[in-house]
């Protein structure tokens, strides 16, 4: 069986996103480090009870862990491990296929090059991946950096601040004011 061009042109077009996610991954937390050591020499001078018991080290470890761009990393781990695991994907699918299709009989409009057959195809590949990329998405949530604050907390040896269920409000409900309480009504 040939494959086209496109095909492998599409996987080097991936890998290369890839890269250039890590690439972006590694640029921010060098950046990162620069913007520490700036704000621990700002905090020694003008806040120094906010770094009392760290180095500068301890606090630039704190602040990039806190702040670097974890999805760059986990987005080109996905993307690349969905790449290199697509030829055992494609196999593990058209052998699934092979599977049903013996169990139901094997009709000749089913057989393997019909349209049934590059529906399984498409669609259990893009399940595969999906697969990965869900796994991916969910070691990113489980593996959620703590805020700032709490982390520059805990460096401190100090209790966390109490708000312990610290969630941030997302993006889009920054603006949203809850609706006024009618005096006449409560």
């Amino acid at each position: 069986m040939m494959i086209s061009p496109y095909v492998y042109l599409t996987a080097a077009l991936a890998l290369l996103v890839s890269a250039a996610l890590l690439v972006r991954w590694y640029v921010a937390r060098r950046s990162l480090h620069a913007d520490a050591r700036a704000e621990y020499a700002d905090r020694t001078r003008t806040k120094p009870a906010t770094v009392k018991g760290l180095n500068e080290n301890q606090f630039v470890a704190v602040y990039v862990s806190s702040h670097q761009p974890r999805w760059a990393l986990y987005a080109a781990g996905a993307l690349a491990t969905a790449v290199v695991l697509s030829p055992l994907v494609l196999l593990l699918v058209v052998a699934l296929y092979e599977l049903f299709w013996q169990a139901a009989g094997a009709p000749e409009w089913a057989g393997a090059g019909g349209y049934v057959f590059m529906f399984a195809l498409f669609f259990g590949t893009v399940f595969l991946w999906a697969l990965i990329g869900g796994a991916f998405a969910h070691a990113y949530h489980r593996r959620s950096s703590e805020p700032f604050s709490h982390a520059l907390a805990r460096a401190r040896g100090e209790p966390l601040p109490e708000d312990a269920e610290f969630r941030r409000r997302p993006a889009w409900a920054r603006r949203v004011r809850p609706d006024p309480v009618d005096e006449e009504k409560s």
